[in-house]
């Protein structure tokens, strides 16, 4: 166990505003704080939030909201691979079950034999929130339009891995919507859609306290839980003399060929064979975007 320690000067903290409201007149007409006011919260820290004037700040729902002094704690874990699993042939149990045992929770009960995979199910989660514009990047075309703007192609992949989508699902005066990190077979179900208004801006602040803008921006993700896209029963062994591999071997090899100054010239010479500007995106495989 490792003890950490957090400094907080507690003057960051206390109160050293005194409002208006609490300033009064005595009987000799001079102007005095009444430190008996329920605002007169001057050298102290407040059981709960208050504003410059020492009225509560309360939250949506009326209610005061009790003043904390927060800590920031990193927690960091390491973690050993145990290697590859070794996929093995078996035979399942012959008898089905066919109802679920009653609050049947499969973190706890583990592995159930004869159990179908949508015992392991769970309530579909669906989890949201706002973010910032900085994943519309990913998205974009290599094209700009009349005006300067960056081009966005609904169903253009930009995904440098081959099995995920990431890219524009629609695209109206409005918004532009988006998935990062689908199944490129199964987009609907899968990945973070993203939906981003183009007239609509967030003013805010980060950590330093410096300016920051940005287009509001809206996500869910709608395949939260274990369900049938990402749940499946099979059986898995360990081969000891595998214990610590954690991928296959894989053999690279750097084949260069010299093609004198021609080769300066290459992707010059390709645009020759752009015929409309969706080629910039598509061409070759998109090679001119790679």
């Amino acid at each position: 166990m490792k003890l950490i320690y957090r400094k907080r000067n507690l003057e960051n903290y206390t109160v050293r505003n005194i409002p208006k409201s609490v300033l009064v007149k005595d009987s000799d007409g001079k102007t005095v704080i009444d430190e008996s006011s329920p605002n007169y919260y001057y050298g102290t820290i407040p059981e709960y939030k208050i504003d410059r004037e020492g009225n509560f700040i309360l939250d949506s729902n009326g209610n005061k909201i009790v003043n904390t002094i927060d800590i920031n704690i990193f927690l960091k874990q390491k973690y050993d691979d145990m290697g590859l699993f070794t996929d093995k042939p078996f035979v399942p149990k012959d008898e089905t079950l066919v109802q679920k045992p009653q609050n049947f929770n499969a973190f706890t009960y583990g592995r159930l034999a004869g159990a179908p995979v949508d015992f392991y199910y769970t309530n579909k989660t669906i989890v949201n929130g706002t973010s910032d514009d900085k994943l519309l990047k990913q998205v974009k075309s290599y094209r700009k339009d009349s005006s300067g703007k960056d081009v966005y192609v609904p169903n253009l992949n930009t995904s440098l891995d081959d099995s995920k989508y990431n890219g524009v699902i629609s695209e109206d005066n409005e918004k532009i919507t988006y998935k990062i990190g689908a199944n490129k077979n199964n987009i609907n179900n899968t990945g973070v859609e993203f939906t981003t208004f183009k007239n609509e801006y967030v003013k805010t602040t980060d950590e330093y306290g410096r300016n920051l803008t940005y287009l509001s921006t809206n996500f869910v993700a709608r395949n939260g839980g274990m369900n049938e896209f990402n749940t499946s029963l099979s059986a898995t062994t360990k081969k000891e003399e595998y214990l610590g591999v954690v991928f296959k071997p894989e053999v690279e090899s750097t084949v260069f060929i010299n093609r004198g100054i021609a080769d300066v010239f290459e992707r010059h010479a390709i645009l020759s064979e752009i015929k409309s500007t969706n080629d910039i995106d598509t061409n070759r495989g998109g090679f001119i975007r790679s």
